[in-house]
């Protein structure tokens, strides 16, 4: 059921919102997702003389790209071709361009909007600009209520449970698994984002070289596989019914939500989660912020897409009976062989589950800030840490559809934001670029 509701909510409201504000705003700023994603990359290594903020922007990318490279890259894709097929993956893409200018405006407008807690912090996100420069406060709790929900649902359940399923098989006790990241995370989480950025600086590189090369090695053993893989992916997304019939047999209806829900999961472009992250960031000028907001849709969606590709090289996406973690792992068990393979796989799994943990951990502090004020903050923190546990013992289904509820949530709350504030970003934008004399195209 629900499942059913948020997959309605999410093709006849989310998606028509996204799309079409993703093509005015691409529109309007001449498509600047695209024309600008090289100065975007730029800005990560510009020194930030006279800036105000608390983390650096590589700090801040890094926290980001730690929610962002979650299990839901990994075992999110095998959902994602279980429930919709190859197809979905091609839409991905597509929410992920138009979603990305919508990102971009998030974090233009947290920027703008951000305050100081009571700790000197700079904290902003959809709640404040929900708030302060649309007017509506309700939206803006509703809009804290969600994250609160996400980072339990997203941060918490989605990721142990992927986690725990890739460990079991390599004989790893659940409690004994459960008791570590537990503990890791407590110690991390309770130093404050500043420790997360630390953190997520030194892990995030690690994890995506590791597991970059992992996949890469797979497609190269199968490089005879991948033109017919990538013909499947165009056609499924655009005529599955010529191309797929029976068990595996997806209407375009379902290919399209699927796509739409697991970009969303993927990117977390247009849910709100990225600029609660980025209004910390030291920068000189909002837009600089959302510019550097673009380097992740494109670095996750990278990941998602070696994912698919190895999943469907491999045959493991035609395995009946597999679901989540295990599909992953089964592919690259095929792939580089059964050790080797299950154990990259594990160790990829643990590194991106527990960086998304505490990520997430970030935004659940900045709702609890927003919505109660900073000195019930430890109190909520432990209540996230015990929730930790839980995730390991829940059904996979279950948790799947919970946490993409809450970014339905998250998503809607912010794209009503976005919408009534859509001129306030392009005006913002055209002055910015219009003083350093750089066209917007």
């Amino acid at each position: 059921m629900i499942s059913y509701i948020n997959q309605t909510i999410t093709m006849y409201v989310i998606f028509p919102m996204l799309v079409l504000m993703g093509i005015y705003l691409s529109w309007k700023l001449r498509f600047l997702q695209f024309s600008k994603l090289k100065m975007s990359f730029k800005q990560l290594f510009e020194r930030q003389e006279d800036a105000q903020g608390n983390l650096s922007r590589m700090q801040t990318i890094a926290s980001v790209l730690a929610g962002n490279f979650g299990t839901g890259n990994i075992a999110g894709m095998a959902v994602a071709l279980t429930a919709g097929g190859p197809g979905s993956l091609v839409w991905m893409w597509v929410i992920a361009f138009f979603g990305s200018i919508i990102q971009y405006a998030s974090c233009l407008l947290a920027v703008k909007y951000r305050t100081q807690n009571q700790r000197g912090e700079y904290v902003g996100g959809p709640m404040y600009y929900l708030s302060v420069a649309l007017g509506s406060k309700t939206l803006a709790i509703l809009f804290a209520v969600s994250v609160l929900l996400g980072a339990i649902g997203v941060g918490i359940f989605a990721q142990m449970n992927s986690m725990i399923l890739s460990m079991e098989p390599l004989g790893c006790p659940m409690w004994l698994a459960t008791l570590l990241i537990t503990v890791t995370v407590a110690l991390i989480i309770m130093g404050g984002i500043k420790r997360v950025a630390q953190v997520s600086s030194a892990v995030v590189p690690v994890m995506a070289l590791l597991y970059l090369g992992a996949s890469a090695v797979i497609l190269t053993l199968y490089v005879r596989e991948l033109p017919q893989a990538f013909f499947t992916l165009i056609q499924a997304a655009l005529a599955p019914s010529a191309l797929i019939g029976g068990a595996f047999g997806y209407s375009f209806l379902q290919i399209v939500s699927t796509g739409l829900g697991r970009a969303l999961f993927a990117t977390d472009v247009g849910t709100g989660y990225v600029p609660i992250l980025q209004a910390g960031a030291k920068t000189q000028h909002p837009v600089i912020d959302g510019l550097v907001s673009l380097v992740a849709p494109l670095l996750v969606m990278i990941i998602c897409t070696v994912t698919a590709l190895v999943l469907m090289v491999t045959g493991a996406y035609q395995v009946i009976g597999l679901k989540s973690a295990q599909m992953v792992l089964y592919a690259f068990q095929q792939g580089i062989g059964e050790y080797a393979g299950g154990l990259i796989v594990a160790i990829s799994l643990f590194l991106f589950g527990y960086t998304t943990i505490i990520a997430w951990a970030c935004c659940f502090e900045r709702a609890v800030g927003y919505l109660f004020n900073d000195r019930f903050r430890r109190s909520f923190l432990w209540l996230f840490i015990a929730m930790i546990p839980i995730g390991a013992v829940l059904n996979v289904d279950f948790v799947w559809a919970f946490a993409d509820t809450t970014l339905t949530c998250m998503t809607l709350c912010n794209l009503i934001g976005i919408l009534g504030l859509s001129r306030e970003v392009i005006t913002e934008s055209q002055e910015f670029f219009s003083e350093r004399k750089l066209p917007v195209s």
